[in-house]
């Protein structure tokens, strides 16, 4: 019985596992996510800019900011990318890590579960013996009795 308690410590820390590195996948994700929209934002950011300098011909000021707002947006989104990428491998990483220790909590449940029918039936065993002891005992009491009586 000790042995299935501790099992059962041992499963329910797995699990404990489980939503960490669920929690920290989800996290990464996230991250991921927020880069992607960024270097979105960036990318809408030049096309709205590239648009109106071609909306301005004639006033040259106007050009002239339309291109440093292109130069900026596009500085910006070269600075993203690398960041996108390393969150897009801290992301594949923390899935890999939740995935191995989802595997690991359902082995530790299936194991738990394993063990607990396993003393489940050795339990039934016992009290189907302990009863069948229990009938054949009061059975040859009662054929002693019977002889007894002849």
């Amino acid at each position: 019985m000790n042995h299935l308690k501790s099992l059962k410590r041992l499963s329910a820390l797995y699990g404990q596992v489980e939503q960490f590195h669920s929690g920290e996948a989800r996290v990464a994700a996230a991250q991921v996510h927020e880069a992607e929209s960024a270097i979105g934002a960036e990318i809408k950011m030049i096309h709205e800019a590239r648009v109106g300098a071609r909306m301005e011909e004639g006033d040259t000021m106007s050009r002239s900011m339309m291109a440093a707002q292109v130069e900026i947006a596009t500085r910006r989104r070269r600075k993203l990318e690398p960041l996108l990428e390393k969150r897009k491998e801290v992301s594949a990483k923390a899935r890999t890590r939740h995935v191995e220790s989802r595997l690991w909590s359902e082995r530790m449940k299936s194991l738990v579960d394993g063990e607990s029918a396993r003393i489940a039936e050795y339990e039934a065993r016992r009290l189907q013996g302990e009863m069948d002891d229990r009938f054949l005992s009061q059975s040859s009491t009662k054929d002693r009795s019977e002889e007894g009586k002849r």
